[in-house]
C-alpha cells in the first residue's frame, strides 16, 4: 500500500498533464500555427501539441515547453481564432491645450499614415476615442487592425512612429504631468 501511495504521488503531475492534454485535444482552444498568450506572461506561436506538453516559439525565437496541466489552469488568448486579423491598440495622452476635435484629427492622420505598414489591415478603419480626462491631459485610445499576430510589434512601432511624426509636424507636445520634488521632505508635490 505504501509503495502504491508513493508511486501515485510521484506520477500525479504526469497524470495531470496527460489528462489536461486529452482535454485540450477535445476542446481544441488552439491549433498548431496559432499565436497564443497564456496568462499575459507567455506569448508565442504553437509549434507542437502533445499529450503531456505544448511547445511554443516566442516572438524572440525562444522555444518554450509548457506542461498541459499548467496551460489548462491559465487564461488563454488566441490571436489566431476565430480569424487571424485582430484589433490592437495604443494609448496617447495629449495636453489640455489640444482640443478633442484637433486631437482626433491628428491621431486619424497618424493612423492613416501607419496603415501603409505591411501587416496592417487597410480595409478596416482605425477607431479613436477619448478614454480618460486627467491632470496631465486627455488620454485617447487608437484601435487599429493587424492582419496577423506575427506583425504585432511592427504595427505597434509604425503606429507610435506615425503619431510621433504627426505631432512633431503640427508642433503638438504630448501631455505630461508636471512634478516638483521638494528636498528635505519625503513626498512629491504636484505643481507648475
Amino acid at each position: 500500500g505504501l509503495v502504491i501511495a508513493i508511486l501515485g504521488f510521484a506520477i500525479r503531475n504526469v497524470l495531470a498533464d496527460v489528462l489536461a492534454g486529452i482535454a485540450l485535444g477535445l476542446e481544441a482552444p488552439f491549433r498548431i500555427g496559432d499565436w497564443v498568450e497564456f496568462d499575459t506572461k507567455t506569448t508565442g506561436r504553437v509549434t507542437e501539441i502533445g499529450w503531456r506538453t505544448t511547445r511554443i516559439l516566442t516572438a524572440d525565437d525562444t522555444y518554450m515547453i509548457l506542461p498541459n496541466s499548467q496551460i489548462s489552469r491559465q487564461m488563454l488568448t488566441n490571436y489566431s481564432a476565430p480569424r487571424k486579423q485582430y484589433q490592437a491598440g495604443i494609448e496617447i495622452t495629449l495636453g489640455h491645450a489640444v482640443s478633442a476635435e484637433q486631437a482626433r484629427s491628428l491621431l486619424q492622420e497618424a493612423a492613416t499614415l501607419a496603415q501603409q505598414t505591411p501587416g496592417m489591415v487597410e480595409t478596416q478603419k482605425p477607431i479613436i476615442r477619448a478614454t480618460h480626462f486627467g491632470p496631465e491631459g486627455i488620454t485617447y485610445s487608437v484601435k487599429y487592425w493587424v492582419s496577423n499576430f506575427a506583425y504585432d510589434a511592427e504595427c505597434r512601432d509604425a503606429m507610435l512612429a506615425a503619431v510621433d511624426e504627426v505631432l512633431r509636424k503640427h508642433d503638438v507636445s504630448p501631455g505630461r504631468e508636471r512634478v516638483k520634488l521638494v528636498l528635505g521632505q519625503d513626498k512629491i508635490v504636484r505643481g507648475e
